[in-house]
């Protein structure tokens, strides 16, 4: 197998030019978002936009439930890469590629025969019920093909290659555009279009990322990834690790909506003051969030190895990366936020908004780093093995400690800041569970190991 810089190289050097990619890549989904919700807005108009913007929730939920058992497969993968375990290493990637294959069509054609009932669930209105029923049906008739592209991105980030990855994504997110462009604005097929589009860029992604997975030079032998293949004790440790993520993944965002109704109360000034702040942040949640999957593939990677001491090293010196990173945005944030909202928002309306942006960016720019280091050191958890243990911290520092806040604490005060407070006190408190719950599992799995 090729020598793995994860595993041999320069810690610092090899967690950057690894994560690089993972932020880029992030970035770029945001870009293309953007520009193909000016696209809908501008050649299939409002009722486009709002049919697709109307059912986006909705295509969350398999989605995020597979990619946390894609990240299970992930942290196995990387495991079997730093152990150079020939047999077993294919054996669970075609095991995974498989399971991929097989739970993304039967969401495909669950969503598919399901659309109508899944649209009266989400009320949505009779204006748009016909457009919004035929992206649904198409987006998830091509489900299958997000759901395979996840894994086989995520098997190659697996053996530390996070620059192919983002080539695919580029390409797919160009091809994607261009078919927006085609479909919608010069045939005219509005949302029908907008979703074709997509979906095409997905398969061509997926074959892509197939030939590169079939001709990794690192992986002792070509891989059979066309070869449907199904082992039951990788499956097993799959869903073992991955369920909990897959769990997490799906209840995070139902903790975020309930805070959300409770900003909606706050009036339109604070409602869209924190959605500037959120937009702002943007950069922050990038760098953050990019961070754990990294930490996770190069934590699995040296366990898998041996490399007991660059795994605890490692882990502390990808989360000090983090926090300079977010800790720099976050001063640019608290010093600039006046300078920077202006450019979210109408002139007229500035003048009332800013001065929200810039009250809330300041309570929360010097905490930013308490996500930071939640967000790494979670993921170094999850590449020990311990998925279980991260899951409930997440949702007992984050999501319950919200929710509470909103039920118990809110109540008691009715203001936009007391929100703010909640969501720090939730950052503050990830950020040292997170702490302890590595140190915690680290020490005991390196002592098991060794």
């Amino acid at each position: 197998m090729k020598k793995n810089d994860l595993i041999y190289g320069n810690i610092g050097k090899a967690i950057l030019l690894f994560v690089l990619p993972l932020i880029a890549g992030s970035l770029i989904q945001q870009l293309y978002v953007t520009v193909d919700a000016i696209i809908v807005g501008r050649f299939a108009g409002k009722v486009g936009l709002a049919a697709i913007d109307s059912v986006n929730t909705l295509f969350k939920f398999p989605i995020n439930f597979m990619n946390g058992l894609a990240s299970g497969a992930t942290i196995i993968i990387s495991k079997y890469v730093g152990a150079k375990d020939r047999e077993n290493l294919h054996c669970s990637i075609r095991t995974a590629l498989t399971v991929a294959m097989v739970l993304g069509v039967i969401s495909s054609i669950a969503g598919t025969l399901l659309s109508p009932c899944f649209l009266k669930v989400m009320r949505v209105p009779a204006d748009i019920h016909g457009a919004t029923l035929t992206y649904c049906r198409i987006y998830f008739g091509g489900l299958w093909s997000l759901i395979l592209y996840n894994m086989a991105a995520g098997i190659l980030r697996a053996f530390g290659d996070s620059k192919r990855p983002l080539y695919v994504l580029i390409l797919s997110s160009l091809i994607n555009v261009v078919g927006d462009f085609l479909l919608v604005g010069v045939f005219g097929m509005g949302v029908a279009g907008a979703a074709i589009a997509t979906i095409f860029a997905q398969i061509v992604s997926v074959i892509i990322t197939f030939k590169l997975l079939a001709r990794l030079e690192h992986a002792g032998g070509q891989i059979h990834v066309w070869h449907l293949h199904f082992c039951a004790e990788h499956m097993s440790m799959m869903i073992k690790i991955g369920f909990p993520l897959a769990l997490q993944s799906m209840l995070f965002p139902v903790a975020n909506s309930i805070v959300q109704a409770s900003v909606n109360t706050m009036g339109t000034d604070s409602i869209a003051a924190w959605s500037i702040c959120d937009k702002l942040s943007m950069l922050i949640w990038l760098v953050a969030d990019s961070m754990g999957p990294a930490m996770t593939t190069y934590v699995a990677q040296n366990l898998g190895a041996g490399k007991y001491e660059r795994v605890k090293k490692g882990a502390f010196i990808g989360t000090g990366i983090s926090i300079i990173a977010v800790g720099f945005l976050s001063v640019i944030l608290f010093t600039a936020s006046g300078l920077i909202g202006p450019w979210f928002i109408d002139k007229k309306d500035a003048v009332e908004l800013i001065p929200l942006v810039v009250r809330y960016m300041r309570m929360m720019a010097p905490f930013y780093f308490f996500y930071a280091v939640a967000e790494a050191l979670s993921g170094a958890c999850c590449g020990l093995g311990e998925t279980l243990s991260p899951m409930i911290t997440t949702l007992v520092s984050i999501c319950l400690l919200r929710v509470c806040g909103i039920w118990f604490v809110l109540p008691a005060f009715e203001t936009m800041e007391c929100i703010i407070w909640i969501y720090i006190a939730s950052w503050i408190a990830a950020g040292v569970a997170f702490l302890f719950l590595f140190l915690q599992k680290s020490r005991k799995k390196l002592q098991v190991v060794s």
